[in-house]
This record gives C-alpha cells, structure tokens and sequence, in this order.
C-alpha cells in the first residue's frame, strides 16, 4: 500500500503525457495524473482516481514506473547524507529510479515496507547504485518480512532497473 501522506508531482513527462494520452493509462491512472499537484497528500486524490485509499499503490505505481510522477523531496521522510551529489540532492536520474523501487517495495512488502524504504531512500539520497540498493534492500527483507516477497521484489527491481 502506498503511503497515503507523501506528495507527489507531476514530472515534465507527465505533463506532456497529459497532453499527448499516448500511453494506455487506465482512467484512475490518467485522473490521478490529472489531478496531482505537489502539494497535496497522495490520499486526498483517492475519490478522484476513482479507487479505494488502500488501492492507492497499484494506481500509483504505474504512473512513477514511466516517469510520470516523483514524490516531492521536500514533503516526504527522504534526507539526503552530507557527501550526496549536487548540493546534497540525488541526480534526477537515481532520485527517480529510487522511487519506482520504493513503489515496488510498497506494493510487495506493504505494510511492511519501512525498513527497505528507508535502505532505498538512503541510497538515492547518497547518489549510490540503486541496483546494489536494491539487492541489500532484498537482503534485508530477507531476514525480516519474508523470503519469498524480497526474492518477488528482487527479481522486479533488476528487470526495473536493466531497463
């Protein structure tokens, strides 16, 4: 389940997604989109996505897989370390990737997700390789919530990640 109190924004893909409806995006999908303003908690657009808050995730996800979305840095739990690259913030790049794996988490792990969040946060906050995140994340996982779930999660974050 996705955190119903992050902020999310519309990225410059999702703006010109708006405009051009080139993807096959399911109506909950597209209002969501339509409707995200980086200013307001995620679970306040349930009604208009059409779905229930805790249906929020498969919603979500999508739209933060093809770069549609980002969680606002700002409004979330995300600290940056001290040694991070570009005055303490993530490249785009490692910033976005990190958060389609932190949907990933959310929607494997679910109300477990925390721990690997954090692990994964911190990497995008450091700049590191999300891939290695991604397998200590599953490590992780491993020994604490479940087996089978961090293999799930693994073997989708390296398919995420390769492209």
């Amino acid at each position: 389940m996705a955190d119903l109190q992050e902020v999310y924004a519309r990225t410059e893909a999702g703006v010109a997604e708006i405009k051009a409806r080139a993807l096959d995006l399911t109506r909950g999908q597209r209002n969501l989109l339509i409707v995200i303003d980086g200013k307001n908690a995620l679970g306040s657009f349930a009604k208009m996505a059409g779905c229930a808050p805790e249906q929020m995730g498969d919603v979500l996800l999508p739209l933060i897989e093809h770069g549609l979305i980002a969680r606002v840095a700002g409004r979330s739990n995300w600290a940056p370390e001290q040694n991070s690259p570009a005055g303490g913030r993530p490249s785009p790049s490692t910033y976005a990737g990190a958060q389609v794996l932190i949907a990933l988490a959310e929607r494997v792990f679910e109300k477990h997700a925390g721990p690997v969040v954090l692990k994964l946060e911190k990497a995008a906050g450091s700049g590191g390789d999300l891939l290695a995140a991604a397998e200590s994340a599953a490590k992780l996982a491993k020994l604490t919530i479940d087996e089978s779930k961090a293999q799930e999660f693994l073997v989708e974050a390296r398919r995420l990640i390769s492209g």
